[in-house]
């Protein structure tokens, strides 16, 4: 008789915490966030900062509101043939929710030759068969073209 008390206790008390699982789940916010791009006439070069890429972008969330302050810029990756830099940025709200997107702007090629380049990753034109990865990918990338990128520590 105690036995069969436990058992509908238990199930009962499953059911509720299935309820309350439910309804927090239910509550929580799964909403990414979004960016709000404004125009900015700016050339990519040695001297561009994270502050400047950044300058012009905000991001808001259904839930946090204005989250601008945790916009970060994740990459710079240059085309020297085209003469751009595409900056990729991504922003996080409270409750884990990622956005990542990107913005081309038009790149100094001379300057950051000269000068160095301050951004992670640079297109190579020297080495286009260097890549890193597997053997799939080695013969996926000589078939399609694609260049390797050189990754700065």
């Amino acid at each position: 008789m105690r036995g069969n008390i436990l058992g509908i206790f238990f199930t009962i008390l499953s059911g509720v915490m299935i309820a309350l699982i439910v309804l927090a789940y239910g509550r929580s916010d799964r909403m990414a966030p979004e960016f709000r791009f404004s125009a900015l006439d700016l050339v990519y070069n040695s001297q561009t900062d994270d502050n400047a890429l950044i300058a012009g972008i905000n991001a808001y969330d259904s839930k946090d509101g204005d989250i601008s302050d945790r916009i970060v810029v994740e990459k710079v990756v240059l085309n020297k043939d085209a003469g751009t830099a595409v900056v990729y940025y991504a922003v996080a709200d409270h409750s884990g929710n990622v956005t990542k997107q990107s913005r081309v702007f038009p790149a100094d090629i001379a300057d950051l030759e000269y000068n160095g380049d301050s951004s992670e990753k640079m297109e190579d034109n020297e080495h286009p068969n260097l890549l890193f990865g597997d053997a799939e990918g080695a013969e996926a990338a000589s078939t399609e073209g694609s260049e390797a990128e050189i990754i700065g520590n």
